[in-house]
């Protein structure tokens, strides 16, 4: 469903005097004969021209926005993908040798420490050499050979970073033999500020404040995987998904009874046109799984 053209011109103005107007480089009432980048994506926006917009998004982080010009951006952003949740942001086709695509940043919340990461997943016909992905201008998160099992189904990701992947623009590189390295930017938006998701107790947890119906998006998917702690190629053992009626707490299952590891998941997808883009909160933790218990 599209948004109304009212509906659209309400909320490019607003946006335009909370955040354009704040600075003192915008204070000028004529902006709209103005010929900014910031000027030109509000025009496209107002003007249902999605793909333009995000174009005209990704010129504006390459000039190294300021903080009040940065919160812009990400607001254009997701104004764009309210649209059709982003698949006409970009009109750019996947290669034949790569029909499928995914971003997945991703916060992990375990009983000790936070992990943050970013992964390059997808379905390849080809054997990619090397992904990298680099935050505008020069600042590497990402790079080496993807493993890629029997069905072509292949992933990359950082061991651990320091802080969490903000909003910005990123340059995706992916190579493979006998192939023209593939390049595209993708544009992240500001990940939660809050963690929506946190244990109860061993195996109960609570969610909060997560919309089921984002909009033109599909509803967020709670994951639940068991794992074996004992095997060390990390495939679970039981898993469960839903995008309704959330459960919060672990089942009976038909497993021995002993010593698992629980991994609970809350992902949120959108698009950058044929490219998912996830966002994941994580928590997980060892658990004593006993049969009969209540």
């Amino acid at each position: 469903m599209r948004i109304n053209k009212q509906k659209r011109w309400l909320m490019g103005l607003l946006l335009v005097h909370s955040t354009l107007f704040s600075s003192s480089a915008f204070a000028s009432s004529d902006w709209f004969v103005s010929q900014d980048l910031y000027t030109m994506a509000h025009k496209e926006l107002l003007e249902d021209n999605t793909a333009a917009v995000f174009q005209t998004i990704i010129q504006a982080w390459q000039q190294s926005p300021n903080s009040v010009q940065a919160n812009n951006l990400d607001q254009l952003l997701n104004l764009a993908i309210s649209e059709d949740c982003g698949h006409s942001l970009e009109r750019k086709v996947l290669p034949v040798w790569l029909p499928k695509l995914s971003i997945e940043r991703q916060v992990e919340q375990n009983l000790n420490q936070q992990l943050l990461k970013i992964s390059v997943v997808g379905l390849t016909r080809s054997d990619i050499t090397n992904i990298s992905l680099t935050k505008w201008p020069n600042k590497p998160l990402l790079q080496g050979a993807p493993s890629i099992d029997d069905g072509g189904f292949f992933s990359v990701k950082t061991k651990r970073l320091n802080e969490p992947v903000s909003a910005g623009l990123y340059k995706l590189s992916i190579t493979a033999e006998n192939k023209p390295a593939w390049v595209d930017w993708i544009v992240l938006t500001t990940p939660a500020d809050k963690q929506e998701i946190s244990w109860k107790d061993s195996k109960t947890w609570r969610i909060s404040n997560i919309e089921k119906n984002n909009g033109n998006c599909p509803s967020p998917t709670l994951n639940i995987k068991l794992y074996d702690l004992n095997d060390t190629t990390w495939h679970s053992i039981w898993s469960q998904e839903s995008d309704s009626d959330w459960p919060t707490t672990l089942p009976k299952l038909n497993v021995p009874e002993g010593r698992y590891w629980l991994s609970v998941g809350m992902v949120k997808t959108r698009w950058q046109g044929e490219i998912s883009i996830l966002d994941i909160q994580r928590i997980t933790r060892p658990v004593d799984y006993i049969g009969d218990d209540d």
